[in-house]
């Protein structure tokens, strides 16, 4: 699933906006045409193999800040039911922030600078910057992030938590203020009465689960260090070797 906050603009169209040189850019300041970014990241995918099932774009009124994502489907990367990848990018012709690119499941971005998911690329727009090898890097970086989604997932489902590994990792969670302890028997709530019968109950899924639902009330900014430290706190079976978790809803 992808989320672009005021999605308003088709592919297409991002070739027909203007790259315009900020007045306070010095003389290494070189930006980035929207429509050439976006042109070159859909050619690399389907280049790999790789297929874009869906884009999405979002551009600001002066038209130098963009927000994208596009939802992809590799082949031989196995996800579970009901999760999809996708991969997100901000950017600003304005100097505003670096290009920013994010892996993850169900990436959310938007124009504020939210950007959920695991950074692969972070690069500032400046002279000697080249983009297609910049892209291919990211890409890679990408496909290390994905692979072994599902075994992970599974991992998570298949570990059982004694009440007391659940107390314990809930109190450290508040210690290391991940969520403000006035939420954080909202989670033990949530845990032990799930709103969605999906996330089970008595893993560390469960509990991952639990934890994401009210960590959304969180900045946008820390939603995405929150559920990634709150993992780390998580006890799971080894299926087969692990990748770094990333992304939103906490589940890679």
């Amino acid at each position: 699933m992808i989320t672009v906050y005021d999605a308003n603009t088709k592919l297409e169209d991002l070739h027909h906006i203007p790259l315009r040189r900020p007045e306070k850019a010095g003389l290494r300041w070189a930006g980035i045409p929207h429509g050439a970014l976006a042109k070159s990241l859909v050619t690399a995918i389907e280049k790999r193999g790789w297929e874009v099932k869906d884009t999405k774009f979002s551009v600001s009124p002066n038209e130098t800040e963009m927000a994208g994502a596009l939802d992809l489907k590799i082949n031989d990367v196995k996800l579970p039911e009901g999760m999809s990848l996708s991969l997100g990018i901000l950017t600003s012709n304005a100097m505003k922030r670096s290009l920013l690119m994010v892996a993850g499941a169900n990436v959310k971005c938007c124009l504020n600078g939210m950007a959920t998911g695991q950074i692969v690329m972070r690069k500032k727009h400046t002279i000697g910057f080249n983009l297609e090898n910049e892209i291919q890097d990211s890409l890679d970086e990408y496909r290390k992030q994905v692979i072994g989604i599902d075994r992970v997932v599974a991992g998570l489902k298949e570990t059982q938590l004694p009440q007391k590994s659940v107390n314990t990792i809930l109190m450290e969670a508040g210690r290391q203020r991940l969520m403000p302890w006035s939420r954080i028997g909202k989670v033990d709530a949530e845990y032990r009465n799930p709103t969605f019968a999906e996330h089970g109950q008595g893993t560390s899924y469960a509990l991952l689960q639990a934890f994401t639902y009210h960590v959304k009330k969180n900045s946008p900014l820390t939603q995405m260090t929150s559920m990634n430290r709150f993992r780390g706190l998580l006890p799971v079976r080894s299926v087969l070797p692990q990748p770094r978790m990333i992304g939103q809803g906490g589940l890679i």
